[in-house]
């Protein structure tokens, strides 16, 4: 590459000479003009002196005629002295100033420099052309007059020039030096280093490390020349060196390229045996558990001696215990493959809480735990999330807790905190358990980890729920934590954002008139904190002594066989499930009941009334009859529907059959194989299709696939298809959306999780699902006109005498028309949470005397009014509930006739409810 040739003005040499020249100009100029300005002082001094001179001797001549005032004499003094001085003016003065004689010019000039002041500027003394002196005229040292001369400096000019002549002859000598030594400089110094600067640029611009500078001018250059060339030549090394490197290093990044792109492959087929062998694992473990389980349910549901019903719960137990682990591992490899989603969709907290807390009732209570959900009043009534996997985070917590908890309580708590990002719902669970030592609290939410290896070994499980809870709440945005004490119990929280969240309700508040004390009887751990924490948000206070409202144990209160005494209301504490709770209400121990653990559905309603002072809601508790007959009276009856069940597993089909049978369906055709399902499918009409995913011929997404398109093709109705399958990981567990079907039921299955099927898509689909009663004797169904339903009054008098039974009904007939006018005040005020309660009120107390057609329109309104969202408003009820006087007054005169009670009877014969007329 050509190197272009420097400017010689922007070259080294040039710039060099061009700093000389300009050094010694500058140096000229100022020189030359000092010497002009030393050269002016010296001009002013040397004419100050020589016309003052000039003037002394004139004055000293003039003096007699100027003491006589001869004009003549002094003219004649004027002109003897004042010629050959370059005089332009000469004159004497008398004392007074008058002009005695004067020669030269006739006009003063009026900026003559006066030389009498002292000194004068030499720039002052170059820009004027004459100056001026004045000596007094002295007689007898008295002054009789003056003289004044005024001088020219035109001979100034000449003295400049002279000395400008002067230093410009001393420049040229100067400048004609310093080219010389500049020129010295450029052989020894500029040139080479001109040359070593262009060998620099054309190898950075060439790349061309081969050059190399020459070694000339002075000892310093040539050394820098010598270090430039030893650097070229280590570059050179260099690039040789990297040359040899590269050759080798393509081969080798070929190589490790290929061992790489095995390795992937490697690993993407081994994950892929992975996911297909936990699918099919666990399809295989799925099906004959199936098989097991449910007929462990129904055997446990027989009538069986105690002691093989206690051998059958211990095998459902056991199998669902196995089927918990099972599910936990897939929702691990679920986690691990990026499978596991979660949905967003609206959910209600309290509705989570109450689920699970309800779920693990039973193990809490067999424990001897107190298990209980607190839910702070700023709540809201639905967020955005999963309510799936929220529950069963909670779920797994609450499941924690209970493990290893020995003694004590589990409290579930909710609450609301601020954030940056906005607000955040809090979900802690507490217990009163063994603790976690501090060392192991991070490693808590890891893996297959726990406290301790002998935890493992003495409660069980595989340390994957918390970290399946950890993945869980990280997926909905949230993140969890752990604070224990060794010994002390520990509380596992998660925190999710509350997007999407609908306000809670206005907070209860207890009303002026209603006693605020509230006084616990045998109520402890869990319950007590949760029921505290409520009353006192809503105005009560916790008090040891006196008068108040009463909170006690169910079996406390039995056991005293009386009221407490100065007891306002009596809330008796009954565990899920125990009957005990109706004879309390009907002793007139208790003015209601309210289960354990506390749900918020039943809790809110009855701290309403509390606070506001209305009646209690009041349901009487169903009585539960013992394992083995209790199971199959409370499922509902689907008897005229017509179900195809396809599995290849002559078990999976023995057990399906018998499950649907405890519904009522007979109606099954059972096929084991997807072609068979098609043909029969195309033969004739069914109500559902129950259909296996693997069976030989024709698989049952395929078969569901063939059924869709001959409903298209042929028009035909479509038949609800639901995957009875054992897939639940892999592509199998999917498959059943892509193919039409209308949903999955996993294998293993239990009688609700079917019973939920059935209900689902036998109503769409023409079945006919009737809630069987459960009672020992089968009991005639009401009729759709009756008012009163017969086998819930005469259930009232085996529960005591016709006595008993009248009581009752004189309490309905009191306090009936009352909640009615409630429930038009809360209507015309559009207070649509009181009208719930009103309605609930109604609705549980026509429930328990039987009032049939009175409880179902009562409880329309109450679920309207509770959902909050009624087509039109609160005034689109304002029909149903204006239709609700006539009945009531029906349903009391058909009391009335049931009772042979006349009008005195009734507590006061008429009733004023919301201007219409009821009988009471």
């Amino acid at each position: 590459m050509r190197v272009p040739f420097p400017n010689p003005i922007r070259s080294l040499s040039g710039r060099l000479a061009l700093a000389v020249a300009g050094a010694v100009a500058l140096a000229l100029l100022l020189l030359t003009g000092l010497s002009t300005w030393r050269e002016v002082e010296r001009y002013a001094a040397a004419k100050r002196e020589l016309l003052r001179m000039t003037a002394q001797i004139l004055a000293a001549s003039a003096a007699q005629a100027t003491a006589q005032g001869d004009e003549s004499a002094a003219q004649s003094s004027l002109r003897a002295i004042a010629h050959g001085q370059a005089l332009i003016y000469a004159a004497v003065e008398r004392g007074d100033g008058a002009i005695l004689a004067e020669q030269g010019i006739g006009l003063r000039l009026a900026n003559d420099i006066d030389l009498d002041q002292g000194s004068v500027s030499p720039l002052a003394l170059m820009t004027t052309r004459t100056l001026r002196v004045s000596v007094p005229i002295l007689e007898n040292a008295r002054p009789i007059g003056r003289v004044v001369l005024v001088s020219d400096n035109r001979d100034l000019a000449g003295r400049i020039a002279e000395v400008g002549l002067t230093a410009a002859l001393a420049g040229m000598l100067a400048l004609a030096l310093g080219l010389a030594v500049s020129m010295g400089l450029q052989r020894g110094v500029t040139r080479p280093l001109a040359a070593l600067a262009r060998t620099m640029d054309g190898v950075r611009l060439g790349h061309d490390y081969t050059k190399r500078a020459e070694a000339a001018g002075s000892r310093e250059v040539g050394a820098l020349a010598a270090s430039f060339n030893d650097l070229l030549q280590a570059v050179n090394e260099r690039d040789r060196a990297i040359a040899r490197h590269n050759a080798g290093l393509e081969e080798e990044i070929r190589l490790r390229t290929h061992d790489l792109i095995e390795a992937k492959q490697s690993a993407d087929e081994a994950n892929a045996a992975k996911s297909v062998f936990l699918a099919t694992m666990s399809h295989e473990i799925r099906t004959p558990m199936n098989g097991m389980l449910v007929m462990a349910e129904l055997l446990a549901s027989a009538e069986l001696p105690p002691r093989q019903q206690r051998y059958a719960q211990v095998i459902a137990r056991s199998g669902q215990s196995l089927l918990a682990i099972i599910n936990d591992i897939l929702d691990f490899a679920k986690v691990e493959s990026g499978r596991l989603e979660v949905e967003r969709i609206p959910l209600s907290p309290r509705d989570v809480a109450d689920t699970v807390v309800t779920l693990f009732a039973e193990r809490a209570a067999s424990a001897g735990l107190d298990l209980a959900a607190q839910i702070d009043g700023d709540v809201p009534r639905s967020l955005l999330g999963d309510p799936v996997r929220l529950g069963q985070v909670l779920g797994n917590f609450v499941s924690n807790a209970l493990k290893f908890t020995a003694a004590g309580h589990v409290l579930v708590r909710m609450t609301m905190e601020a954030s940056a990002s906005g607000p955040v719902l809090c979900i802690a669970v507490s217990d009163t358990g063994i603790g976690i030592p501090e060392d192991r609290l991070a490693g808590i939410f890891t893996a297959f980890t726990q406290a301790d290896q002998s935890i493992a070994r003495r409660f069980g499980g595989t340390g994957l729920g918390l970290s399946i809870a950890e993945r869980l709440i990280a997926a909905m945005g949230g993140c969890v934590g752990v604070e224990s004490r060794l010994g002390a119990g520990s509380t596992f929280w998660a925190r999710i954002p509350a997007d999407g969240a609908d306000p809670a309700a206005p907070p209860v508040r207890r009303a002026p008139a209603v006693p605020a004390a509230i006084r616990f009887d045998a109520v402890g751990g869990a319950t007590r904190i949760a029921l505290a924490a409520d009353l006192e948000a809503a105005g009560f206070r916790p008090v040891e002594a006196g008068d108040g409202h009463w909170f006690i144990d169910a079996a406390a209160l039995s056991a005293s066989g009386r009221r407490p005494e100065g007891a306002g209301r009596v809330i008796a504490l009954v565990p899920l499930g125990d009957a005990s709770g109706t004879g309390l209400l009907r002793a007139g121990l208790a003015d209601a009941v309210l289960r354990r653990p506390l749900t918020q559905a039943e809790w809110r309603p009855l701290l309403a009334a509390l606070a506001e002072g209305v009646p209690l809601p009041v349901e009487v508790l169903a009585e539960t009859s013992g394992a083995g007959d209790g199971t199959a009276a409370s499922l509902p009856s689907f008897a005229a529907a017509r179900v195809l069940l396809a599995d290849d597993s002559a078990v999976n089909r023995e057990v399906a059959s018998e499950a649907l049978g405890r519904f009522g369906v007979r109606d099954i055709v059972c096929v084991e194989d997807g072609q068979a399902a098609v043909e029969a499918a195309a033969a004739a009409r069914f109500d559902l299709v129950l259909m296996d995913g693997s069976m030989p011929v024709l698989d049952g997404f395929s078969a569901t696939a063939a059924i869709r398109a001959r409903e298209a093709r042929d028009g035909a109705g479509r038949v609800p298809i639901v995957a009875l399958t054992a897939h639940v990981v892999g592509e199998g567990a999917d498959s059943w959306r892509t193919a039409g079907m209308d949903g999955m039921l996993a294998k293993p299955f239990t009688l609700a999780q079917l019973g939920a099927v059935l209900a689902q898509h036998l109503t769409a689909a023409g079945g006919h699902a009737t809630q069987t009663v459960p009672s020992q004797r089968p009991a005639a169904q009401a009729s759709e006109d009756a008012l009163l339903d017969e086998p819930t009054l005469a259930n009232l008098e085996e529960l005591g005498d016709r006595d008993f039974l009248a009581r009752i009904l004189r309490l309905y007939v009191a306090q009936a028309p009352q909640a009615l006018t409630e429930l038009d005040a809360a209507l015309a005020s559009g207070d649509a949470l009181a009208l719930s309660r009103a309605a609930h009120s109604l609705k549980s107390m026509s429930a328990n005397i039987g009032a049939v057609q009175l409880k179902d329109r009562v409880g329309a309104i109450e679920r309207a009014a509770r959902d909050g969202h009624p087509a039109g408003g609160l005034a689109s009820l304002a029909d149903a509930v204006s239709g609700l006087s006539p009945l009531l007054v029906r349903t009391l005169d058909a009391l009335r006739l049931r009772l042979e009670m006349p009008d005195e009877d009734a507590q006061g014969g008429e009733a004023t409810t919301g201007g219409r007329r009821a009988v009471g």
